[in-house]
């Protein structure tokens, strides 16, 4: 297999990413595989791309955590498209294995096992097996993890749909009013796409501010449609409703709210694009707020963060890197459609021609 991706930050963060699950299922050195991960990271967050950072003469190894053999690297995908570290590793490795690997409740010992015992290679394979209870004869899985493989891989599935947005509208009102009505809850908001009003969603990002002792958490994962717990935190959860969308709480400081609002509403293109903005004057953009050497300058509303850059605050809606921020410090911002903007004339027609009359 040659693995190909375009030369996006995002696809070549998701290159050493997949080298670095590749490597932890061959039992590589913990270090070496945490530095390519660390690698991906760093290049996911860049506020540029590295093709413009490469135009530009950057040296990469001088970045936090890289080092010349990771520079090149990064250089590499970036101008070919291809690692070839990546294209080694994958011909003794199959690749599909790291999609495995992501499977809840399965680390790189146990999808290592289940290729070289039951050869297994692929997600389909793998639900083949454990529907036919091949996986719990293994050393280390029984029976209680076949099916925790088979309700993660059933969400997996899930995951890959979309809802349409008055559907999941249906679903995330009642469980934000729940959570709004917890003691202790301060603010509850659903971002992503959700917010952005797209036409389908993938799944629901709640965050939320809370006083210290409460137990919004707790609340959270008992909520009445929650089929099954993911994962349980004391900052983030996850859980699976029963109409299969998968939900993510988070409970940010009071301080970050607003830059957290803004990650996680996206789009990521429209995020990127205004932590841009932010390093032309010497800050970064986080989730956690707008920094200035290390300091935090805003960050506890949106419109703190939209102002401190020099602009107004830009709708959801209009998110999508398609010319708002330029608009935007323009004052040439679109005015949304509202309700109140819709008119229109009812017809009715009679079946006998003659108007009913009141």
């Amino acid at each position: 297999m040659t693995w190909r991706v375009p030369i996006h930050n995002a696809e070549i963060a998701e290159a050493f990413n997949h080298l670095a699950n590749l490597l932890e299922i061959e039992g590589a050195n913990p270090f070496r595989v945490r530095a390519y991960r660390n690698a991906a990271r760093i290049v996911q967050d860049l506020p540029r791309s590295v093709t413009a950072m490469i135009a530009d003469g950057e040296d990469f190894s001088k970045l936090p955590g890289i080092g010349k053999d990771l520079a090149e690297k990064i250089s590499e995908v970036a101008k070919t498209g291809h690692l070839r570290l990546l294209n080694e590793v994958a011909k003794r490795t199959p690749p599909e294995l790291a999609d495995i690997a992501a499977v809840h409740g399965l680390g790189p010992k146990r999808v290592k096992a289940l290729w070289e015992h039951l050869g297994i290679e692929t997600l389909e394979e793998l639900a083949k097996a454990a529907e036919a209870g091949k996986v719990r004869g293994l050393t280390g899985f029984g029976a209680k993890t076949e099916q925790t493989i088979l309700r993660e891989l059933k969400r997996v599935s899930m995951a890959e749909r979309r809802t349409r947005l008055v559907d999941a509208e249906e679903i995330g009102k009642p469980l934000l009013a729940y959570l709004r009505s917890q003691k202790g809850v301060k603010q509850a908001t659903i971002a992503g796409s959700y917010r952005r009003r797209k036409e389908t969603v993938g799944d629901l990002d709640i965050l939320v501010t809370a006083a210290r002792r409460s137990n919004v958490m707790d609340r959270f994962v008992a909520y009445e449609e929650v089929e099954y717990v993911v994962a349980k935190g004391s900052t983030r959860s996850t859980v699976i409703l029963r109409s299969g969308l998968q939900v993510d709480l988070r409970v940010m400081p009071q301080a970050s709210y607003g830059a957290a609002l803004h990650y996680f509403t996206g789009s990521k293109a429209h995020n990127i694009a205004l932590r841009q903005r932010a390093v032309k004057h010497g800050w970064k953009l986080n989730e956690y707020g707008l920094f200035e050497n290390g300091t935090r300058i805003a960050g506890r509303t949106e419109e703190e963060v939209f102002a401190k850059l020099g602009l107004p605050f830009v709708s959801p809606e209009l998110r999508e890197n398609c010319g708002e921020i330029e608009a935007a410090s323009k004052g040439e911002l679109p005015k949304l459609i509202s309700v109140s903007n819709l008119r229109g004339d009812l017809h009715r027609d009679s079946p006998n021609g003659v108007l009913p009359t009141a």
